[in-house]
């Protein structure tokens, strides 16, 4: 028996003396914008691995334990020996097939036969002998990330394999705040509880100034020369910044700062490994209003989320917080969509390949994929809802915004979203660990409206200011709530005549 076969069968014998279910892999479409590093994210960091394991194993017997521990060793071996050894270094050969197979991929698997206007075949002249050149993996994999950033779309992208592991486990190197623009300056508008960046004094509504002595506004233009435009001019400023304020684990974080009195600050501090995972954040306002917030369309929130619309039910009105989803799984946004609608409604139009292909020959639209969501008897909520979303909101997140807001089920209060669109049938892994994701899915709402490149419009425009930043006010949760009671009172208008 073959040491992925051992590895198997014993991982199997102990599930099923678990008596644990199974889950069953299916093909989804994701639709997940991941250009912006862990620190434009904000969750209250998870218990460590070792910390939970080590609670797990209170709970139950020794043999219980032994034998998951068997188990999980038994099954590293064999996924080590059936990736042909993916945690060893690639050779010069290994990389040029890499490369060979990730640009062949893309030709064929692309959503956009012309390229966007691109001249693929000479992309691989012009990036081969990079990739011969390459000293190491990290050279050669940022090499990848560059030639795939040449379609300039958010979603077509390789990723290292160290970089993917932690995007899998919601984690990354974070400076412990996030940088907006905001005024036409670099402002803190969050700052993660507990961070070292919340230790060295650091607040929302702070002004940065300057990175490593250099003035924040030199940095940010020499940023602009490293960074390929992405698919829109709201993300490419996105990736600026966020290019401009990472920086490696090992690397010290040093800045200066203008307090809202106007006086300077500097900090310097270590940058920090901050977990972040997937949750629902409900609660009932002041105003009599449900909020809820999530931050990504992720399938384990599907059953919070359903629970917490159900909890709010009886208020007058709903808002959805998306002004920080990066978006998430396509059958994810739809599951929560459908509790808004009481019959099957038009949600999203999607084109694959060979229905953009069929639609240039033909030089109109002919063919495409139609999404309903909704049925009789299914809608849980049924009070007005105002969607409040900004140009960090991406991907799953326009495709919900956009359905809502078409079918009439929703208003949007903030700003225009990123207008990153594009839909990943599957992750491609290649030989190493590297992983390709290849955008194959144009997507339209329901009134027919390109997502891509455009994004949604709100239909109120409300940005945050470095007063209210300061105050600790959310301006836009302000001016949303506004918005709700207007439509509540014309609805109950409505209903007396």
């Amino acid at each position: 028996m073959t040491a992925s076969g051992l590895g198997q069968r014993v991982l199997a014998n102990f599930l099923r003396r678990s008596r644990r279910p199974s889950n069953h892999a299916v093909m989804i479409f994701r639709l997940r914008w991941c250009a912006a590093p862990v620190e434009q994210l904000f969750f209250s960091a998870r218990v460590s691995h070792k910390h939970r394991m080590h609670e797990f194993m209170k709970l139950n017997s020794p043999s219980f334990a032994r034998r998951l521990i068997l188990a999980i060793l038994l099954l590293g071996l064999a996924a080590s020996l059936a990736t042909n050894g993916t945690s060893r270094s690639l050779s010069p050969k290994e990389r040029e097939a890499v490369f060979e197979k990730v640009w062949r991929d893309v030709d064929e698997h692309y959503y956009d036969p012309e390229f966007g206007g691109v001249n693929w075949k000479e992309v691989y002249e012009r990036y081969l002998p990079l990739v011969k050149a390459a000293k190491d993996d990290p050279e050669f994999y940022s090499v990848l990330d560059h030639m795939t950033g040449e379609l300039h779309d958010a979603h077509t992208r390789f990723t290292a394999p160290e970089q993917w592991a932690n995007r899998k486990k919601h984690q990354g190197v974070s400076i412990g705040f996030r940088p907006v623009y905001v005024e036409g300056k670099v402002v803190v508008q969050d700052v993660f509880p507990g961070s070292n960046a919340a230790q060295a004094g650091i607040e929302p509504g702070m002004i940065v100034t300057a990175l490593d002595g250099q003035p924040i506004a030199e940095r940010l233009s020499e940023g602009t020369k490293t960074v390929l435009p992405y698919s829109t001019e709201r993300a490419t400023r996105l990736r600026i910044l966020s290019t401009v304020f990472s920086g490696s684990l090992e690397t010290p974080f040093a800045a200066t700062l203008e307090r809202p009195d106007g006086s300077s600050f500097e900090v310097k501090f270590a940058r920090q490994i901050l977990s972040l995972e997937p949750r629902v954040i409900s609660r009932k306002l002041t105003s009599g209003f449900g909020y809820i917030r999530f931050d990504e369309f992720h399938p384990s929130l599907v059953k919070d989320f359903k629970a917490d619309v159900e909890n709010l039910r009886t208020t007058p009105g709903l808002i959805l917080d998306l002004r920080r989803n990066r978006g998430g799984v396509g059958a994810t946004l739809e599951a929560m969509a459908a509790l808004f609608f009481n019959n099957k409604t038009l949600f999203e139009r999607r084109m694959s390949r060979k229905q953009v292909s069929a639609s240039e020959r033909d030089g109109h639209k002919t063919e495409e994929t139609q999404v309903f969501v909704g049925k009789h008897g299914g809608q849980i909520y049924s009070a007005p809802v105002v969607i409040l979303v900004s140009e960090y909101s991406a991907s799953a997140t326009e495709v919900f915004s956009a359905g809502m807001q078409d079918s009439g089920r929703a208003a949007l209060m903030g700003s225009q979203s990123c207008g990153c669109v594009l839909g990943i049938t599957h992750d491609r892994v290649m030989k190493g660990g590297g992983v390709l994701e290849i955008s194959e899915v144009l997507w339209f709402s329901p009134k027919n409206r390109k997502l891509e490149g455009e994004g949604v419009i709100p239909d109120r425009v409300a940005t945050p200011t470095i007063a209210s930043l300061q105050e600790k006010r959310d301006l836009v949760l302000e001016e949303g709530e506004k918005m709700l009671q207007k439509i509540a009172a014309a609805k109950r208008a409505a209903q007396v005549h």
